[in-house]
Parts: structure tokens; C-alpha cells; sequence
């Protein structure tokens, strides 16, 4: 892995930029500390992980300064010298293949991240930065979720083979101890499983497609696992839930999603009864974020612009007499800063004068003005005791200053095509 590093400096009111170069690799690596060993962790004590598609490699980068951890290569032990005159790499955890999705384990313990090409999860424990061991999967995915007490790993997979069933279905993979490996332990079919929701509790599991107006509630604690469809939705795509665990919030997406059924909307739903009990409109609802009892929804109805909603869950009303304009695209990443910014990414969008970027400022309940063509974002991290945002835009890590919604001083650029990014460490 090569990276290159540049912060920005003013010094005698000139700009001095400030670089490191490729590395070269060596039999051993001297650490921060100064202690000569080999495969060496970071020795971060607040990181944020990004994968790499193109190196399969998840970068570490100290997420309170913006910087990385440089080992100095060594030729057999013999000094800090580098080897072929040129400085040293940044520490990156080696996994192999093309990374694009990544989640922490609740408990902080574990990062999961992705292997699209050859359909692999791959288990990085986070306080050695080593793997501690792989999965295949029945399929492709798009969706990774947690159980609360971080004992199972939930993922749907479209496509998983069903006998006598029409494909698809939820792997459930439990997580692997100190005497026990992390394996694929169960599953529950449901056509076409595209992505999931978890309820506090963890007993209940609300799975949703991609080309239906049903969603399905997998009784996860049952042996098999129970799967009950429950139709009425109009393109359900994700689900937030109560405290207790009672009742869900769930977005549908509507028309932009392929819905004949119905507009964009929140509905509520009782899960012990399994019905619909009220339902807001809104601009769009591809994706969404809660804190506390505010729910924030955007999505794209289509034409030149998209849309984003504030809806308080308690009243279920609609908090944004219209909707707020925003960018363009399939909005699929929303983050919620420190200082009351709401970060909204899509996948797709025009990128053109523009970007895929937009950033709603809820004190003004009104967007920031939109920042150039960057690409499609693919993962984003609000930093803790920062107002700061990482964002991955086509393929690059920008960082964000959520006070004026500009990119920074300090950027840090790494080979390759980066896809997503957590924080590991609180």
C-alpha cells in the first residue's frame, strides 16, 4: 500500500506543503515507540478504518488529528535506515481482494468488512488489527447488521439459492470466541433479501427488497427462525425502532423505488399486531437517520433536485412545513454531526456542476450550497468531540469542517479507490 499525506501549513503567510512518499517494504518495522517488530499494530488510540477496493487493504488513519502511523523499514534489523532511500509506509490492515462495505461490531471489539468479487466477509479484531477469519457468503450483499448484544452478524443476500423457494434469504453468522469460530449458524428465507433492520432488543429482525411492497418480520430467536410477510408498504427500505422495541418507523421509498402503491412516506408500525397504524408523507425516503424522537428522511422524487424531511416519531407529524431541497440521486449514507448538521450522500447523481454531496444545516432547516462534481459517496463518519465529517467521494477520502461545510486544511490521499469508512475507537 502507498500512501501520500499533505497538510496544508501557513507559515510568514506562505503556503508550505508538506508530503510523504511511497514506501518500500522491509523484513521488519520500527513502530511510534521505537520497538523493532514485525506486522506491528498502528498504535492509534483513535481510528477511523477505510477500505480499499483497489489495494484490499483497510487503511488506519488517527481520526482526532487526520493523520497516519509510519513504520520505518529495516534491512534485517540493523537500524531506522529505509530501504532504497525511500520513507516508510502507512500501517494498513491487509485483507486482500476488492473492499467495499464495513461495520463495527456494537461492543467495538470486531470490524467486518467486504469482499464484492468473491463474495467474502472477512473478521479484522480490532485491538490486534489482524484478521481472525473469514466467511462466504451464499451471494452477493449490500447490507450488514449487527445483532445489539453483538453475538450475530445478519446479512441478506438476494440471490441466496432456496430449495423449492424463489431465491434469497438472511445468513445469520454467529460471532466467533476464544474457542469457537465465527461461522454461518442460520438463515431465514425471504425472496430477494436486499436489506435489514434490527430491533433494540435483538429478537426481531425487519428485512425489506428491492422489488416489493412487502416487508418481513423474522422472529430471529425462534428454532428455525420465523418469517412472517407483511404486505401494505410501498417500497420499505429501511426501519427505526422504539426504545421498547414495540414499534417500528419505517421508510418507503414509493415511486423512486419502483412503487405503484403509494408516495414516499414514515409509517408506524405495531409489531405485535403487525399493522399500520399511522403514516406521514413525505418529499422522499431513501434513507434516514433518528436521534431521540426526530427522524430525518431524504430521498430523490425525481427531476433536478431531492428532498429532505424532519418528522417528529411521537406526534408523527411532519416538523418541515415543505420539503428541503437537496442534491440530486439515490441517496443512500445520512451522518449527523456534532454541531447540528445533517451529511446526506448518494450514489448516483448528475455530478456535473455539482456533487453527490449535500449538507442540511437543521438550525436554519435550510441546505448549505452545494460543493463540486467529488463522485458518487459510498461511506461517511462524523468524527467523535470533532465538527468533523470523513466522506468517501468517488473513491476519496475528503474531510469535512461541519462548521462551515468545507473541506478542510489538512487531507490525507491514499492510492487506490477507497469505498467505506468507521470509527472504531470511541
Amino acid at each position: 500500500m502507498c500512501l501520500k499525506r499533505a497538510v496544508l501549513l501557513l507559515v510568514s503567510s506562505a503556503a508550505l506543503l508538506f508530503g510523504a512518499s511511497c514506501g518500500s517494504g522491509g523484513t521488519s518495522a520500527t513502530g511510534p515507540n521505537g520497538n523493532v517488530t514485525v506486522n506491528k499494530p498502528s498504535q492509534l488510540n483513535n481510528r477511523a478504518f477505510i477500505t480499499n477496493q483497489f489495494s484490499g487493504n483497510i487503511q488506519i488513519v488517527d481520526s482526532q488529528n487526520d493523520t497516519t502511523s509510519y513504520y520505518t523499514a529495516t534491512n534485517n534489523n540493523t537500524g531506522n535506515s529505509t530501504i532504497g532511500g525511500q520513507p516508510a509506509s502507512a500501517v494498513s490492515i491487509v485483507v486482500g481482494g476488492s473492499l467495499t462495505l464495513a461495520a463495527l461490531r456494537p461492543d467495538a471489539a470486531e470490524t467486518v468488512v467486504y469482499n464484492p468479487a468473491s463474495q467474502v466477509l472477512s473478521f479484522i479484531t480490532n485491538s490486534s488489527e489482524t484478521s481472525s477469519g473469514n466467511v462466504n457468503l451464499a451471494g452477493r450483499t449490500s447490507s450488514l447488521v449487527y445483532s445489539p448484544d453483538s453475538t450475530m452478524l445478519y446479512v441478506p443476500v438476494p440471490n441466496a439459492l432456496v430449495a423449492n423457494a424463489a431465491p434469497g434469504g438472511v445468513q445469520f453468522i454467529t460471532e466467533g470466541t476464544t474457542t469457537t469460530a465465527v461461522g454461518v449458524t442460520g438463515f431465514a428465507p425471504v425472496p430477494s433479501a436486499t436489506s435489514a433492520s434490527i430491533s433494540p432488543d435483538g429478537n426481531t429482525l425487519l428485512v425489506f427488497t428491492n422489488n416489493s411492497d412487502t416487508m418481513y418480520i423474522v422472529g430471529v430467536k425462534a428454532n428455525p427462525p420465523t418469517v412472517v410477510a407483511v404486505p401494505g408498504f410501498a417500497r420499505p427500505v429501511k426501519a427505526f425502532f422504539s426504545s421498547d422495541s414495540t414499534t417500528a418507523y419505517v421508510l418507503n421509498c414509493g415511486p423512486e423505488c419502483g412503487s405503484t402503491a403509494g408516495p414516499p412516506s414514515v409509517m408506524r408500525v405495531t409489531l405485535a399486531s403487525q399493522t399500520v397504524t399511522a403514516t406521514v408523507p413525505v418529499g422522499g425516503a431513501s434513507v434516514g437517520a433518528i436521534k431521540n424522537t426526530t427522524l430525518y428522511v431524504a430521498g430523490y422524487p425525481g427531476g433536478a433536485t431531492g428532498t429532505f424531511d424532519v418528522v417528529d416519531i411521537a406526534a408523527m407529524s411532519r416538523v418541515t412545513p415543505n420539503p428541503v431541497v437537496i442534491g440530486d440521486g439515490t441517496h443512500t449514507t445520512m451522518a449527523i454531526s456534532n454541531n447540528n448538521k445533517i451529511y446526506i450522500g448518494a450514489i448516483t447523481c448528475a455530478n456535473t456542476t455539482v456533487g453527490c454531496l449535500s449538507i442540511v444545516d437543521l438550525g436554519k432547516t435550510a441546505a448549505d450550497p452545494m460543493g463540486p462534481p467529488f463522485g458518487a459517496v459510498t461511506g461517511m463518519q462524523s468524527i467523535p468531540n470533532r465538527n468533523t465529517m470523513y466522506v468517501i467521494e468517488g473513491g476519496v477520502l475528503n474531510i469535512y469542517d461541519t462548521t462551515t461545510g468545507q473541506l478542510q486544511a489538512t487531507q490525507i490521499a491514499f492510492r487506490g479507490a477507497l469505498s467505506d469508512v468507521v470509527q472504531v475507537d470511541p
